[in-house]
């Protein structure tokens, strides 16, 4: 928690590069891996996740908010190829955050106060281009929110809460 605001992390990506590139054909013949030519995609049951293997043969892990459930999956699928898990490196890649401001927030009004705010009407939200956290925020008139383009939770936390006070400040919230 940070500043008042709860996040929690729904899902991260993360790519894990094998010391040994996996090819898309071991993917598919070892791996059991289904492929269109461009990059493979392996299912991974308990933990649920998948798995897309790409041209430059590492694995990006979708589904996992946890780094190190994503490197055992990683150590799992290459095993399962007979490759070594030795050296592998895992990156972070992006998270998808939620939270909540626990009061409503006056759309309108929101977007008018500020040029990085959008009422972006599709989604009859805001959307707030967060530039000093280096993410984007989508904010529902209830207070729900995400935060999209991050790969830190404490980013994602530190963002959500200096919306929630610049949003305060202007009294935007209800």
């Amino acid at each position: 928690m940070s500043g008042g605001v709860e996040v929690s992390i729904e899902t991260q990506s993360f790519r894990a590069i094998p010391i040994e590139p996996v090819s898309l054909e071991e993917a598919v013949s070892l791996g059991g891996a289904s492929s269109n030519g461009a990059f493979a995609v392996i299912e991974h049951e308990g933990p649920r996740a998948t798995i897309v293997i790409d041209r430059d043969g590492s694995l990006l892990i979708h589904g996992i908010s946890n780094i190190e459930a994503a490197t055992l999956i990683a150590e799992e699928t290459l095993l399962r190829m007979g490759m070594s898990e030795n050296g592998l490196l895992i990156e972070r890649g992006e998270v998808l955050a939620s939270f909540l401001l626990g009061r409503s927030v006056l759309l309108g009004l929101a977007a008018e106060r500020f040029s990085d705010v959008e009422h972006d009407i599709r989604l009859d939200a805001l959307r707030i281009d967060a530039k000093r956290h280096k993410c984007t925020i989508i904010l529902f008139n209830n207070g729900r929110g995400i935060v999209m383009g991050q790969s830190s939770r404490k980013v994602a936390e530190m963002a959500a809460s200096y919306w929630l006070s610049r949003l305060e400040e202007e009294g935007a919230l209800a």
